[in-house]
């Protein structure tokens, strides 16, 4: 009991309080899923009701599980009647065409979110403008 003690006193000592994970945890690595959205475009126009393609790349270490399409206005309400797409690989480029929830105009938040198999998540947000 006093080794264990004597060893516990002497981590806590040592700990300079930068406690950075940087190496790979059970079954996969500490990093979760990058996403990034190539397009649309940031600022690009999509006129009232129409569809827009939404264009994104995916990646994870340890799969990822699923990606989650949508968009908000500022107030958020709904912009785009969202879309969840199920896989299970590593990586991949997605595109989906994002259906308005109506005619309302103004600025959008388009936003992806991807998720991995550990339970890892990030997301990926453009903001585009509805109407002119």
């Amino acid at each position: 009991m006093a080794v264990a003690a004597t060893f516990i006193l002497a981590a806590i000592a040592a700990c300079t309080g930068e406690n950075l994970f940087t190496g790979p945890a059970l079954g996969g690595t500490l990093l979760g899923p990058t996403v990034e959205i190539t397009a649309p475009a940031a600022g690009a126009t999509v006129a009232p009701g129409d569809s827009v393609q939404v264009t994104v790349n995916v990646a994870s270490a340890n799969g990822v599980s699923q990606v989650t399409f949508s968009g908000v206005f500022g107030t958020g309400t709904a912009a785009f009647i969202s879309q969840v797409v199920s896989l299970s690989s590593q990586d991949t480029t997605l595109s989906r065409f994002l259906k308005q929830t109506g005619t309302t105009t103004g600025s959008a938040m388009i936003i992806v979110k991807a998720s991995d198999l550990l339970a890892a998540s990030a997301a990926d947000t453009v903001t585009v403008t509805i109407g002119s």
